[in-house]
């Protein structure tokens, strides 16, 4: 039987080194899908607050006002005057409330603090509708202080909406997904 030669401390050094890197690569690794599951719960978690701002009765009643009741103000040039006047009451002008809470939402969109694709698969519909309808008091709040910042991030989020409804014209539905009536077919 030949006789063994003890391993040279190169060798026994090199292979500690070599396992050592394979254990913080590892970890780095692990650390890396933890980060991507955090901050996939922590987008979950604000598009849910956000959600659950946007069903509640009393925000549900600033949008129904806007929707229904600010467009038929909105003929009489007094009232769209109004905004032009400087600082108005959110408790006279429930329509502000609406535009701020777009506004807010589309900060976040803007710095990417949440899951924008999953926020406009919900919503961009409403972002527009509510644009359109608030679009002249953002134009006059915006000649009145000659600040066109003002409810910038609100735009920012109506654009946002834009052009994901040019890219999903049709709904995003995902490719190869059969739709319900395709399945009763067969």
């Amino acid at each position: 039987m030949p006789e063994r030669k003890p391993v040279s401390l190169e060798v026994l050094s090199t292979i500690v080194a070599g396992l050592t890197f394979a254990v913080i690569a590892a970890t780095a690794i692990a650390a890396i899908v933890q980060l991507r599951h955090l901050r996939a719960s922590n987008q979950m978690n604000a598009l849910l607050a956000l959600m659950q701002l946007w069903e509640s009765p009393e925000m549900q009643r600033y949008f129904q006002y806007t929707f229904n009741e600010l467009p038929k103000k909105l003929k009489d040039p007094e009232f769209l005057a109004v905004y032009g006047a400087g600082a108005l009451s959110r408790t006279d002008h429930p329509e502000l409330l609406v535009a701020d809470y777009w506004e807010q939402i589309g900060a976040y969109a803007k710095h990417g603090l949440f899951d924008e694709a999953s926020w406009l698969d919900i919503a961009s519909a409403q972002v527009l509708r509510s644009w359109q309808v608030l679009e002249p008091i953002v134009a006059a709040r915006r000649n009145s202080d000659g600040n066109q910042a003002t409810f910038e991030n609100f735009e920012y989020l109506a654009v946002r909406a834009t052009l994901w409804n040019r890219r999903y014209p049709n709904g995003n539905w995902r490719r190869g997904l059969p739709r319900m009536a395709d399945l009763d077919k067969s």
